[in-house]
């Protein structure tokens, strides 16, 4: 293992780095970051931030907004806590976060914090989230990435991320904040500094990595990846416009997904998909090929199959997402 020594605070920077890691300067060997960034909320790859956040106390709070390239839900970051990353070499593309939760649980276990999964992509301790978790592809190459949260601002996350009621009410709790716990309550007596710095020695130690330092060249090419990229509005935002009808759904197993589409003469003439689930999927080419389509459900299915058969989307099938337009 490499492990690369990451001092920026910047979101953006640090998204850049895993992109210039995932596509330009690879590694035979897997790649270990450890990170944390100033007030920031991450959208995932298929969220839309007008649904996701609380834009007025986004602004209000002073923080920053970023779209990772992996789908999730979206998630809250700050100093209090840290992000962790791991990079791979994998020709498998599908969906798969038991080799970097299991290295995550084991050096919390191994600095005195006893972790367990839970759900799809979680680590909890005493049954409450500390910890999720994402993941993209390369040809080739795999990265998973996740935050954990030690003395972030609970308050603030919960007064900027907005969560779906639907998802709320499928998992049975109130808020957002009823669920997590910050990791100081395990250990009171560290500062968030210390916690990282235990948690990177545990994985050092574990995986014998060798360090990488940045060079001048490397930092140059990040940071343009992250002016045209991950710093773009247009990148974060996006462009939508409203559509006339939208179903949503949340899936066990699977997240939340929701199509919004529109029809003319009874056929499909916009269609966006979103929502928290995990995949690699093309949903500008997904949505296209649903335009034109007659509003008929064995019509859209068989386009939805076709589509899922070549980039499924984890634990969530063509019928259940054609069932968000017609049922």
């Amino acid at each position: 293992m490499i492990y690369i020594p990451v001092t920026s605070t910047d979101v953006y920077h640090n998204f850049a780095l895993e992109y210039y890691l995932m596509s330009e300067k690879r590694f035979r060997e897997p790649v270990f970051l450890l990170w944390s960034t100033t007030p920031t909320v991450m959208l995932g790859k298929y969220q839309d931030a007008t649904t996701e956040l609380n834009l007025a106390n986004v602004k209000r709070y002073g923080v920053h907004v970023a779209r990772r390239y992996s789908g999730g839900g979206t998630i809250y970051t700050d100093q209090g806590g840290c992000q962790f990353t791991l990079i791979y070499p994998d020709e498998h593309t599908e969906i798969d976060f038991s080799v970097g939760l299991r290295l995550i649980k084991t050096a919390l276990n191994q600095i005195g914090i006893q972790a367990a999964n839970d759900s799809r992509n979680d680590l909890v301790v005493a049954g409450r989230k500390v910890s999720g978790s994402a993941q993209y592809v390369t040809p080739g190459y795999k990265l998973h990435h996740g935050s954990l949260l030690f003395d972030s601002n609970l308050a603030t996350m919960a007064a900027v991320l907005k969560v779906d009621p639907v998802k709320l009410k499928a998992k049975r709790i109130a808020s957002v904040h009823q669920r997590t716990i910050n990791l100081k309550e395990q250990q009171p007596n560290w500062s968030a500094q210390e916690f990282k710095d235990y948690l990177r020695q545990a994985v050092v130690s574990l995986q014998q990595a060798e360090t990488y330092q940045l060079t001048p060249a490397d930092e140059a090419r990040i940071l343009g990846i992250s002016s045209q990229r991950f710093a773009n509005p247009d990148f974060i935002y996006g462009k939508r416009s409203r559509l006339a009808h939208t179903g949503k759904r949340y899936f066990q197993g699977g997240g939340l997904a929701r199509i919004s589409y529109s029809l003319d003469n009874q056929r499909l003439t916009a269609v966006h998909l979103s929502g928290d689930f995990f995949s690699n999927l093309d949903t500008g080419r997904f949505e296209q090929a649903l335009v034109g389509t007659k509003y008929d459900r064995s019509a859209v299915l068989k386009i939805i199959d076709a589509q899922l058969a070549i980039t499924p989307i984890m634990g969530i099938s063509a019928n259940q997402l054609t069932g968000l337009i017609f049922d």
